[in-house]
């Protein structure tokens, strides 16, 4: 017959082992989808950045690419698993932007820009 001290005891690692199954599982998550810490790190650098501004300015995003410099005020950011995010804008002309790239590829300069509406926006993760 079990004891119910010996019952709690192989409850309580059983419990242990779901805890590490699930860390190992993030860790493989993260290993198969580095877009994930990726958006993290973007994340937590844009909302600095973010924090840094006055209210009559919100954050730009400056490509030195596609042949030229391209500036757009950043709406919201995305990422499609396992490695590409995506940038979603409007340029200073008002042209609707998106920017689809490969983490690999990551290279992009925030930069202070005059708000465009009455309030400034702050950029959205999803």
């Amino acid at each position: 017959m079990t004891s119910y001290s010996s019952l709690s005891s192989i409850q309580s690692q059983l419990l242990g082992t779901d805890k590490l199954m699930d860390q190992i599982t993030e860790q493989a998550h993260r290993r198969n989808n580095p877009v994930v810490e990726v958006c993290e790190t973007l994340k937590r650098y844009v909302e600095e950045f973010e924090h840094t501004l006055d209210e009559e300015h919100e954050v730009g995003v400056r490509l030195a690419s596609f042949g030229g410099v391209v500036l757009f005020h950043a709406q919201q950011i995305g990422f499609s698993k396992p490695n590409v995010i995506t940038f979603y804008g409007v340029t200073e002309e008002g042209d609707k932007v998106q920017l689809i790239q490969h983490v690999s590829q990551l290279n992009f300069l925030l930069k202070s820009v005059k708000k465009r509406e009455e309030k400034a926006n702050r950029i959205g993760f999803l």
